[in-house]
């Protein structure tokens, strides 16, 4: 097959390897050539013993960067990584995040500039892996660094949009989905997160877009054990938490219209 070909000169318990770390929503996100960047990405970290392991391309089609990362899967990671980037000053205009079967995260991130364009000056994107490396390792006060950073631009603040969270336990037999739509901002993706791992939610598979001033973003999340959250009371937090974390900045200054389907 097409990775096959992409990664010739691997031996096929390699590849073998390889795929059987990775769940079938992965597959279906990245195209072959994507596939064989990230497995000899991960090849190389594992031979190495790396903690971190990070990839930076431009993305010309997208006007964006791409940063991969492959690292061991912690608690709260989504949150310090998107905290990390947003006090950079990079917007995460698209994301993809995934665990592999042996408890590693393969998450990839396009980021662009103040100017929507890619994220590409070499000053900040030193920064922005420095900062990266620290909120990782949990030495960094990201609070503190987006406080100034939080507020979204006139343009956005003028956009109506609705607030909306969608807890559904039926379009995956494994995972609850979370569906959240609101405003974009700077550091939004770290508000989310965070509040995600509060409610002791693990992050198995993120689909991140924006539109504009409208962020759309899907999680697919397991409770502490491991199971689907069905528990109305239990569903109800984790909406009044995620509507909280949307409406930081002024919780009062937009209509929050609330959804659910639930087994």
């Amino acid at each position: 097959n097409a990775l096959h070909l992409a990664l010739d000169d691997w031996l096929g318990k390699d590849i073998e390897d390889f795929t059987e770390r990775l769940f079938p929503p992965y597959w279906l996100a990245f195209d072959s050539a994507t596939h064989a960047r990230h497995a000899r990405l991960i090849r190389d970290a594992d031979s190495r013993g790396a903690a971190l392991e990070l990839d930076i391309r431009v993305d010309k089609k997208r006007a964006a960067t791409e940063i991969t990362l492959y690292a061991k899967d912690q608690p709260g990671m989504f949150a310090a990584v998107a905290g990390a980037m947003a006090a950079s000053g990079a917007s995460i205009v698209d994301a993809k995040v995934f665990t592999t079967s042996d408890g590693m995260a393969l998450d990839g991130f396009w980021v662009q500039d103040a100017r929507g364009g890619p994220f590409d000056d070499e000053e900040k994107l030193a920064r922005t892996l420095g900062l990266l490396e620290q909120a990782l390792a949990g030495d960094s006060d990201l609070d503190t660094a987006l406080e100034d950073r939080r507020e979204p631009t006139v343009q956005r603040r003028s956009a109506h949009v609705t607030s909306r969270v969608l807890v559904d336990n039926r379009a995956s037999s494994q995972h609850t989905v979370v569906e959240i739509n609101g405003r974009d901002r700077p550091g939004l993706l770290y508000d989310i997160g965070r509040a995600l791992t509060q409610l002791g939610l693990s992050i198995v598979t993120a689909h991140i877009s924006t539109y504009g001033a409208q962020a759309v973003d899907v999680f697919y999340v397991k409770d502490r054990y491991g199971f689907q959250v069905t528990k109305s009371a239990e569903i109800e937090r984790i909406r009044v938490r995620l509507l909280a974390a949307l409406d930081k900045p002024k919780r009062t200054a937009k209509r929050a219209e609330v959804t659910v389907a639930a087994e």
